[in-house]
């Protein structure tokens, strides 16, 4: 006999259920008071502007251009030249490295409403599953220190799975790893590496973006929910005690 599916929602982790942008935007204020040259710059640019290196960096490490240990030092050196600083050594660069993740480490929280959301649907009998593009032992430790590793039974990354978000192969590798079924949805804040992602592999999706208008948005031929709270998630589930889930349209 088949084992029955299990219900399973998928989440990522950086933006969706962890604060990113809450401890990003700390950290940046708390630099830019230790460095004399961004006095009186916008926040936001800055913000925006680091958001582009780290990306970079990453694409850089993606393409095996850099290793993941000098990813960190590229992004800063990136960030300071997109800001109009002069490239650091690399004890500036050390320096800089140590301020900014003090700041961003101690305020790392969960996005409002997750951990409710998530103890609630574990009260209904589904499982919960991260799947996102990082190393595993750094996302595990980002989930312990916003206090919801408990609630969540699995921790999906690229360099356990071998694929990165948006390849359909491993929302494949974590509906396989779940025994989910194949009503599962994915919940995450990027349209190419989580929405995209999720609907090559044939999920259902929903958008979480804080700062969104709409409810709903059109992405690669599909009319997807947007929820600006986690709370407004469950809306879209039915959560009966003895079915998959259902997902439910707008």
């Amino acid at each position: 006999m088949e084992p029955t599916p299990t219900m399973v929602v998928f989440f990522d982790l950086d933006g969706t259920l962890f604060d990113h942008y809450h401890s990003l935007h700390l950290a940046t204020t708390a630099i830019q008071l230790t460095y004399p040259g961004l006095a009186g710059k916008n926040v936001e640019e800055l913000i925006d502007k680091y958001n582009t290196a780290l990306q970079q960096a990453y694409n850089d490490y993606l393409n095996k251009v850099i290793t993941y240990e000098e990813a960190d030092t590229r992004k800063i050196r990136l960030f300071f030249t997109a800001i109009g600083l002069p490239e650091p050594s690399l004890d500036e660069v050390k320096a800089f490295r140590a301020g900014y993740k003090a700041v961003y480490r101690a305020s790392r929280r969960a996005t409002p409403g997750s951990f409710e959301t998530l103890l609630g649907l574990r009260k209904h009998g589904y499982r919960i599953c991260v799947i996102t593009n990082e190393q595993t032992e750094d996302q595990a430790a980002k989930a312990e220190a916003i206090g919801i590793r408990h609630l969540v039974d699995r921790i999906i990354t690229s360099e356990e799975a071998g694929y990165r978000k948006p390849d359909r192969r491993i929302f494949q590798y974590a509906m396989k790893q779940l025994g989910a079924a194949p009503q599962t949805i994915m919940v995450g804040d990027c349209a190419d590496s989580d929405i995209k992602g999720a609907l090559d592999a044939q999920l259902a999706a929903i958008m979480y973006s804080p700062t969104a208008q709409e409810s709903q948005r059109l992405l690669y031929g599909h009319q997807i929910p947007v929820i600006h709270h986690m709370s407004q998630l469950v809306k879209h589930l039915d959560i009966p005690s003895t079915t998959p889930c259902r997902f439910k349209s707008p």
